[in-house]
C-alpha cells in the first residue's frame, strides 16, 4: 500500500516530518519521494503546511521549494526552553557555556571561533591537534548561537513576569 492510500492527516503529518527536517529548501518533487506520494500530492500538503506557517517558500529560478519557517523554529525553541527549564537552570547553562568560551580563548590565546580556525596553520601542531581545535571552534559557534537564545529566553522570562505582575488578580 503507497502512502497515497493512506489518510489526510498521515500524508500531511509525514509530509510535515520530511520537510521540517532538511537542511536546505527541498522542491515538492524530492520531498514526495521522500515520503512515497506523488508531486501534485505533495504540493497540495506543503502549500497547506506554508499556510499555516509551519513552511516557507524559497524560489530558485522557476522552482519552488520548501523549508521550515525560521522565525517560527526560532520561537518554538525559545518557548520550549522556557516551559522545560527555569530561569535559574537557563542562567546556569548560559554560565557554562561563557566558562567553556573563556577556556577555549586562554587556552588558544584567540578571541574568537575563526581566530582558532586560522591558528590550525600554526607550525608544530600535529593532525590530533588541528582536528581538536577544528572541533572547539565548531563547538564555539555552537555555543555562541546557544547562548544568545538562553539570553533570549531569560529576556523572556522577565518579559512573561512582568506580564504576570501587571495582570489583575481575580479573587475567588
Amino acid at each position: 500500500m503507497s502512502l497515497e492510500d493512506g489518510s489526510h492527516e498521515e500524508t500531511l503529518t509525514r509530509l510535515r516530518e520530511a520537510a521540517m527536517t532538511v537542511r536546505e529548501p527541498r522542491n515538492a518533487g524530492e520531498l514526495a519521494d521522500t515520503v512515497g506520494v506523488a508531486p501534485n500530492t505533495a504540493r497540495k500538503y506543503l502549500e497547506q503546511l506554508v499556510d499555516a506557517g509551519l513552511l516557507e517558500t524559497v524560489t530558485v529560478g522557476r522552482e519552488t521549494r520548501y523549508a521550515p519557517n525560521r522565525k517560527r523554529q526560532y520561537l518554538d525553541q525559545l518557548r520550549a526552553l522556557t516551559e522545560e527549564f527555569t530561569k535559574e537552570e537557563l542562567t546556569a547553562e548560559l554560565a557554562a557555556i561563557r566558562d567553556d568560551v573563556d577556556a577555549w580563548k586562554r587556552e588558544y590565546d584567540v578571541d574568537s571561533p575563526d581566530e582558532l580556525r586560522i591558528s590550525l596553520g600554526e607550525e608544530g601542531l600535529d593532525a590530533s591537534d588541528r582536528e581538536r581545535r577544528t572541533l572547539d571552534a565548531e563547538d564555539w559557534e555552537y555555543f555562541d548561537r546557544r547562548a544568545t537564545m538562553l539570553q533570549q529566553a531569560i529576556a523572556l522570562y522577565d518579559s512573561l513576569e512582568a506580564a504576570d505582575s501587571s495582570r489583575p488578580r481575580s479573587t475567588a
